[in-house]
């Protein structure tokens, strides 16, 4: 085992960390092998991870390390687009941003997180931190972003507010959110999947320091309903109420791209438009090419 850092306070006591992590022998490959003999995700997770979050309920995100999904080297790559992922709920407004890589290894690189905010507010700290990015932001979401309230029907939905905010912006925005929402069991098994793949391989990679409410979430969202419903709480004083916001973001977009059975696409009217305009260039470039107006890429 490593060197421990041992912190002592001055009436004499001492603190010693023990995490099997400080052992440099013990990597994600050994913690993996040792979950699977032992007794139960809910017993690892207590007496390896020290993690007692999962004591109130079945977790949802069995599949989430802090060793192999949580990283310090997550970093904003300015050459790639943005994947802007929202839950769009009032008290906390949730949104965490992502890039995929070549790789297909999804990235998450920072979140905004207000205990209580609106949308306006969410979109002007987006604009704080990635307002001079200069290529495509994708938006991820919930269906129910795009509906405009009851009894306010010339009120503009939470989809319309980020164009309009986004209007003045170098980067071009691309809506990516689904007509219907899969059930919550599609939702959290596609997360899941990309969690750890079938070889074990983390596909997830979180910043442990700026996504800190999204590492909160994979430990301590929990199932009820039998398994069959993300649990939710209403009651502000209950610690779980701030719980599975941010969670709901991220998963729209993994559902997006890797959904859990073979379905037919829903695009939106925005994305059917975009995909019809990209077709339209690439047979228009075609065509040049066979009169010979410019050469073929080799």
């Amino acid at each position: 085992m490593g060197i421990l850092k041992i912190l002592r306070h001055a009436g004499g006591a001492a603190i010693v960390p023990v995490h099997y992590s400080l052992d440099e022998t013990k990597d994600a490959i050994w913690a993996y092998k040792m979950k699977k003999k032992s007794a139960s995700d809910s017993d690892w997770e207590k007496e390896m991870e020290i993690n007692f979050e999962s004591t109130v309920g079945q977790p949802c995100f069995e599949n989430f390390s802090m060793i192999s999904n949580v990283s310090s080297g997550v970093e904003y790559d300015e050459t790639i687009p943005i994947r802007l992922c929202c839950d769009f709920n009032v008290e906390p407004m949730a949104w965490v941003i992502a890039q995929i890589h070549k790789n297909d290894e999804v990235h998450f690189i920072d979140e905004i997180y207000l205990k209580s905010g609106d949308t306006p507010a969410a979109c002007e700290e987006f604009l704080d931190r990635y307002g001079d990015h200069y290529g495509e932001v994708f938006v991820y979401g919930d269906a129910s972003g795009g509906h405009r309230i009851a009894g306010k029907e010339n009120q503009a939905s939470n989809y319309d507010e980020l164009r309009l905010r986004f209007k003045g912006a170098p980067f071009k925005l691309r809506m990516r959110v689904p007509v219907r929402n899969p059930s919550n069991v599609n939702h959290v098994r596609s997360f899941n999947r990309r969690l750890r793949d079938e070889y074990g391989n983390p596909k997830i990679l979180m910043d442990g320091k700026k996504c800190k409410q999204l590492i909160l979430d994979m430990l301590g969202t929990v199932w009820e309903d039998n398994g069959r419903r993300i649990k939710k709480s209403h009651k502000r004083d209950d610690p779980y109420f701030w719980r599975g916001h941010a969670a709901d973001a991220v998963m729209a977009l993994v559902y997006r791209h890797w959904p859990t059975r073979k379905e037919v696409l829903r695009m939106s009217e925005d994305e059917k438009e975009h995909t019809k305009n990209a077709n339209a260039r690439k047979d228009k470039n075609k065509k040049k090419r066979l009169i010979g107006e410019f050469p073929r890429r080799r």
